[in-house]
């Protein structure tokens, strides 16, 4: 693998993204995922619309006087569904797919060519703490992608 090589964070946020791209292709129909707002509100897109991004990263020294830290990243996905239904299926299959871990890439783009990404594995992500886990409710005026909204954050771990 050549070319432009990803830190942790951005790793953790892509493994994520297509954990969660291959999984749905596979039990789903229509569902797009992304990982920006920008994305989410494109007239172009329908619903629905899974949004994967990290937030931000909490570090911790393992030991005292060690120099070796640890890193928790949390990830939001918010889930922007066609009905209260779909809303409630989408985050329960989300957290059923997440609790198992799934496979941590270091990714690069091919020299020369920054649209192909290239993925090498390298160890699995793990959910330490699920955060929140409900319905965002914006009331009766909400954008139409907004009606049935759920966010679900949670704290993940990269382990070898």
């Amino acid at each position: 693998m050549s070319g432009s090589y990803f830190r942790t964070s951005r790793n953790i946020e892509l493994s994520t993204i297509y954990f969660l791209e291959t999984s749905l292709a596979s039990d789903w129909t229509g569902v797009t995922v992304c990982k920006t707002f920008k994305e989410v509100y494109a007239s172009s897109v329908p619903l629905p619309i899974v949004c994967v991004r990290l937030a931000e990263t909490s570090t911790t020294r393992l030991e005292i006087g060690s120099t070796t830290i640890e890193n928790r990243y949390l990830l939001i996905i918010d889930i922007f569904s066609k009905s209260d239904a779909q809303r409630l299926d989408l985050a329960d299959y989300m957290k059923d797919k997440l609790k198992d871990g799934w496979v941590h890439y270091d990714h690069s783009h091919q020299s020369g060519d920054n649209s192909v990404l290239e993925r090498t594995v390298n160890g699995r992500d793990w959910v330490t703490d699920w955060n929140t886990d409900g319905k965002v409710d914006f009331g009766e005026a909400a954008d139409e992608k907004d009606k049935f909204r759920h966010t679900i954050s949670f704290l993940v771990r990269k382990s070898s």
